[in-house]
């Protein structure tokens, strides 16, 4: 694969580099404004269920996306070969497709992936991560289960920049960079990011026989590293704005544990490399009293698999080169009509293609060209249904076309501040979402292709109460929700054997859920708390399936963290997460077993501009300790172990 970054971009860095600082980075225009559930809820004008998380908050810890999302309510991260592995999120029971994940504003989902890799996405460069569950404003226009993850890059606010530095065990390593500047008269920021891991953990291997431990041998896990370098530049001037980003990641793929991780059998080259680029330039404007935003941007990718010796995927696929690219348009508009209602529509167009290079194509006969328009359009009210301001139900309506195959999703929010510390939110709803190009054709490796998928459709439904205020001089936050959602024809991902796999329709699918999600503050603690508990069943009647629990939904997590403020320069922390038994299959016949995972640490401020982190993960190393629990027999290594205890340090220096 070639490594570049294209012209325009280098160009700019140079620029910018080479100029002085500014006062500030404006950020690119935001559809909407957001504030979590358990965040200031003063601000919160969404009627839904939403989780704010501000990585700065715990910059220098190594924290990864998917671990950033692990502390919220509602989300499970699948992570299929440990850290630094492939990693989707499920949000309420949801499949990861239904997950629509998006960048300032920039859908990220491509129709040749089944979901967003959480693992590729950088946090040094984020400002904020927004979870969206039940109600999706209309800003986010793809129809979906209820799901949207949204983040939102960082904007200095002040001549200001950072850099960190930081290390871990196996060969884990971090640096980033912020820089703002004046460029072209308006202001840029640069940001980059360099990550990566040898991922060479030490473990006890069962040899794939978990009844005789006479068998057994110590380990060294192979071929499980990855390194990854981002650039991200926005730059802004009054109404117009413009974004670049850039990745380049290379990730082995080891085989499964068991058995295997002997030099004898086990060699390396099994990778993925990926790299993509995107680029996107939007103008505010206003026609009459009618706010009005445009945006068009294009994104390539390359992924290439390298598969030499034959481990993986299907016989005979040794490399195969995939090529996507897309173009968008974008309009949002929006319009206050009277002193009650606020009118807010979104519309969006893009060409996506994909062309397949290698062994799918050549020998096995796969398709070598896609290509795939789609339309989706949104239109929302928001109605203030009381003289105070405090009622306000919320409409919306999303038209999706896919290639001439139109279908209506539509949803309908309330949220009520009843009293001071009071509010009441709820929503339901009726959705319809297309299968992509990797659940209809497969990649080429390890999963096999389904052209006669059907589209979803599915309705869900949630109801909220949140209380904010003092208890006994603690500054209390606290959310309880219950939610419910029904699908026809769920799009799943059923595995075949250990080799390789194939989405297929699920006929019916229920899922019941509750949400506890608190925070208590009393200097110098800091205290957050959540919980999930989730049924998911398969409903499929006449079938060995019915009542049966759909795979990677795991009944029950909980994530807390506790902060002790022991000075004015010394912070400490500590976490504990768990996660429930985690069933694997359509049959419940095997499953992951529950896992606690503790973490501590401590961040102390050197000086007012250099702050040092130390910190271990998993400190009584029991990830190592979670096993593959058949319905009959004896618990065996799980097939991707994780690498458990890990000692971190870390660096941060403003500028």
């Amino acid at each position: 694969m070639r490594k570049r970054i294209p012209l325009l971009a280098a160009a700019l860095v140079a620029l910018g580099l080479g100029a002085r600082p500014v006062e500030a980075v404006t950020e690119l225009p935001s559809v909407l404004v957001t504030a979590g559930a358990l965040g200031d809820e003063d601000q919160d004008v969404s009627p839904g269920a939403v989780t704010v998380i501000v990585p700065e908050e715990v910059r220098g810890e190594f924290k990864t996306l998917p671990e950033l999302l692990d502390q919220s309510v509602g989300v499970h991260v699948i992570r299929t070969q440990g850290r630094g592995g492939y990693t989707v999120a499920s949000v309420r029971g949801s499949t990861s497709a239904q997950v629509a994940v998006y960048v300032d504003g920039v859908l990220a989902n491509l129709e040749s992936e089944a979901a967003v890799d959480l693992a590729t996405i950088p946090v040094e460069n984020v400002a904020r991560i927004e979870v969206y569950r039940g109600h999706v404003p209309a800003a986010f226009g793809v129809s979906g289960m209820g799901a949207v993850i949204n983040i939102v890059t960082v904007a200095p606010e002040r001549a200001q920049g950072s850099l960190l530095v930081g290390l871990g065990e196996y060969g884990e390593y971090r640096s980033a960079l912020r820089y703002a500047t004046p460029l072209l008269s308006g202001d840029l920021l640069v940001a980059t990011e360099f990550s990566g891991s040898d991922g060479d953990f030490s473990y006890l291997n069962d040899n794939g026989t978990a009844y005789n431990g006479n068998d057994d041998y110590e380990a060294t896990r192979l071929n499980n590293g990855w390194d990854q370098r981002n650039l991200l530049l926005k730059w802004s001037r009054d109404a117009w704005t413009a974004r670049f980003s850039w990745q380049d990641r290379t990730r082995d793929l080891p085989l499964q544990a068991p058995g295997n991780d002997k030099r004898s059998s086990q060699r390396d080259g099994t990778r993925l490399e990926t790299e993509k680029w995107d680029v996107a330039l939007g103008r505010t404007f206003r026609v009459g009293d009618v706010d009005m935003s445009l945006q068009a941007g294009h994104l390539e990718q390359e992924k290439e698999f390298f598969n030499p010796y034959n481990y993986l995927g299907q016989y005979g696929d040794l490399h195969n080169l995939y090529k996507s690219d897309r173009d968008f348009l974008s309009l949002a508009a929006s319009l206050p009509v009277g002193l009650d209602h606020y009118l807010e529509f979104f519309g969006t167009y893009s060409r996506e293609n994909l062309d397949v290079e290698g062994d799918v194509v050549d020998n096995l006969g796969g398709k070598s060209r896609f290509g795939r328009d789609k339309i989706d359009l949104s239109l929302q009210d928001s109605i203030t249904l009381n003289r105070a301001g405090t009622l306000v139900a919320v409409p919306t309506l999303k038209w999706n076309d896919v290639d001439g195959e139109g279908h209506l999703s539509w949803s309908l929010a309330a949220d009520w501040l009843f009293a001071p510390a009071w509010r009441l939110k709820t929503s339901f709803g009726r959705y319809h979402r297309a299968p992509n190009f990797y659940e209809l054709y497969g990649d080429g490796a390890t999963i096999l292709p389904n052209e006669k998928l059907d589209w979803e459709e599915g309705s869900q439904w949630d109801l909220g109460l949140h209380w904010k205020g003092a208890w006994r001089s603690v500054e209390t936050r606290v959310g309880l929700t219950y939610f419910h959602s029904e699908v026809d024809n769920l799009v799943e991902f059923i595995m075949i054997n250990p080799r390789y796999g194939q989405y297929q329709n699920v006929s019916d699918a229920e899922i019941d859920g509750v949400e506890l999600e608190t925070r208590f503050i009393r200097h110098p603690w800091d205290l957050t708390l959540s919980y999930t508990y989730m049924r998911a069943l398969n409903k499929t009647a006449d079938s060995f399936q019915y009542d049966k629990r759909l795979p990677n939904r795991p009944e029950s997590a909980v994530h807390a963290r506790l902060a002790y403020a022991a000075s004015e320069r010394l912070r400490l922390f500590g976490e504990v997460d768990y996660t429930g038994d985690n069933y694997l299959d359509q049959r419940e016949t095997v499953c992951y077993s529950d896992l606690t995972v503790v973490n501590a640490g401590l961040s102390w401020n050197l000086d007012d501009d250099k702050v040092l982190t130390v910190g271990v993960n998993d400190l009584f190393d029991k990830s190592k300790e979670m096993t593959l629990v058949p319905t009959s027999g004896a618990e065996g290594l799980a097939w991707y172990p994780l690498q458990g205890r890990t000692w971190l340090v870390s660096l941060l220096w403003k500028f």
